[in-house]
């Protein structure tokens, strides 16, 4: 009950606010010293709270549906249409409505990036200790290799596509200088936009292993560096890297949440991601991230991810919600989660997005499993099995436990992604990125846009709204770049 309050809550109800790169006096205040470059970075380079990053991108995975009732259906459902139905057109749709703020996703990691990229400059000839300084560099190295990977995954192909190579296929324009010169960047291949994420990821980890220095969870810490690094070389396929730097994590966390002792979550004590989470290594930004109202109370958890949770996984009670059908007329959704549902204790720290443990663990478990596949090693899948069965005792109810024992590769493989979609469902955009690199596969939604009319839309394999138009705005700006391919004309119900 507690829990349906908190999503009637939802329902009903330190950044920085200087333009950036304002106009300064050079003698007065330009950053002189390490101190004051940590400044600029954490207020220009760093996701702050008032930040949208791609909120829009919740609606476009196999984890959401559209639900409606009689207290909340037309006119919203359609404000989030465009996106949930995957049409091309959708940004326009959303700025026809009043939400263009909140799809700049392209603009805003540039943006993030000229930060970055003038802490770094800046860093070189600041004054201030070299430990000092090494940290910031070792820290904004680990943002913009976030960021260009957040923008490669956006609007290009995933790096093991199988119809091209990386070197082949059309990525994004690099930034890496402060430099605001009138130049027109064009499109870097994936192949040169990865090898830059992995120059940036290894001096990241470099600089601040070096010191192991313990920072707030709302800056990148060393663990949190190497859990990005194990990321980014599972979606290369560098199986032995992204092995190497699991490992690094969990030698330094690998504490997880024993869900077996919660009872259910509470976002003021037990939330289950976010800065007070005791799984997390970097956390930022806001539930609106993932909930975004007015119109997100129509799009909420899907029945397809439901029934993937087995009876005696704790997590299906802990972070999903089964609303009471006498709710109906309160709420419209049928299934909610409490990932996103944030904090109402008031002056707590907001910050719900963020790096968990147990990613470390579904990294490393995966990368076996591919060494498994290609190696025939029995010890790469009871090294797979080792992390797997970590993560799910801490999951699954210790009455009816029973450990996973090895199984053919291609069986073992689907068994880890689909651990990995019930576990890390709403977070960041970890389902949708895995699905474009499982080989884009054919996803539909359930589309309700009032309470008489159910639709079905469908995402077919490898469709171009895998990848994400450039922006019309962008593109106007910037006559170097091109378009991607377009869904053609509206896409229809099925």
């Amino acid at each position: 009950m507690k829990k349906v309050l908190i999503i009637m809550i939802v329902a009903l109800g330190m950044t920085s606010c200087k333009k950036f790169l304002q106009e300064y006096s050079q003698t007065d205040i330009t950053p002189k010293t390490a101190r004051d470059y940590g400044n600029l970075l954490w207020t220009e380079g760093y996701p702050g709270r008032s930040i949208f990053l791609q909120p829009w991108m919740a609606y476009l995975d196999d984890d959401v549906e559209c639900y409606t009732g009689p207290v909340r259906q037309d006119p919203l459902p359609h404000v989030a249409a465009g996106i949930f139905q995957w049409q091309t057109d959708f940004e326009r749709r959303l700025s026809g409505e009043g939400y263009a703020y909140k799809t700049n996703t392209w603009g805003v990691y540039y943006r993030l990036l000229l930060g970055v990229n003038l802490a770094l400059n800046g860093l070189e000839t600041a004054s201030g200790t070299q430990e000092e300084k090494e940290l910031l560099k070792g820290q904004a190295y680990a943002l913009r290799a976030f960021y260009h990977f957040m923008l490669v995954n956006i609007y290009a192909k995933p790096y093991n596509d199988s119809t091209t190579t990386p070197d082949k296929s059309p990525g994004v324009p690099i930034r890496t200088t402060g430099d605001l010169a009138d130049v027109f960047l064009a499109r870097h291949t994936v192949k040169e936009v990865y090898t830059q994420i992995t120059n940036d990821i290894d001096s990241a980890v470099l600089l601040l292993d070096k010191y192991k220095k313990n920072v707030e969870l709302y800056r990148i810490s060393a663990p949190a560096a190497h859990l990005l690094a194990s990321r980014i070389y599972l979606y290369m396929e560098n199986w032995d890297k992204c092995i190497q730097h699991a490992d690094a994590v969990l030698k330094e966390r690998s504490g997880l949440m024993n869900f077996n002792s919660w009872g259910y979550a509470d976002p003021d004590n037990r939330p289950l991601t976010g800065i007070n989470n005791e799984e997390t290594l970097f956390a930022y930004g806001e539930p609106d991230e993932q909930v975004n109202l007015p119109f997100t109370i129509n799009y909420e958890v899907s029945r397809n991810l439901f029934n993937t949770f087995e009876d005696n996984d704790l997590r299906r009670e802990i972070s999903l919600i089964v609303i009471p059908p006498e709710m109906k007329q309160f709420i419209p959704i049928e299934l909610g989660q409490m990932k996103t549902s944030g904090t109402y204790k008031t002056g707590n720290a907001t910050l719900t997005n963020g790096w968990r443990v147990s990613e470390a663990y579904l990294n490393r478990a995966e990368a076996y499993i591919q060494r498994y596949k290609t190696s025939g090693d029995a010890g790469a899948a009871t090294q797979a099995l080792r992390s797997l069965n970590t993560l799910r005792s801490y999951r699954i109810n210790a009455a009816s436990f029973k450990a996973w024992e090895v199984k053919p590769a291609a069986e073992m493989l689907q068994m880890c992604r689909e651990e990995r979609r019930r576990e890390l469902f709403r977070e960041e955009l970890h389902r949708w990125f895995d699905l474009r690199r499982y080989g884009m596969p054919a996803i539909e939604h359930i589309y309700r846009p009032n309470v008489t009319t159910t639709q079905t839309f469908r995402l077919e394999a490898r469709d171009p709204m895998y990848v994400m138009p450039i922006p019309d705005d962008v593109l106007n700006r910037n006559p170097a770049l091109l378009q991607n391919p377009l869904y053609p004309g509206e896409r229809k119900p099925l």
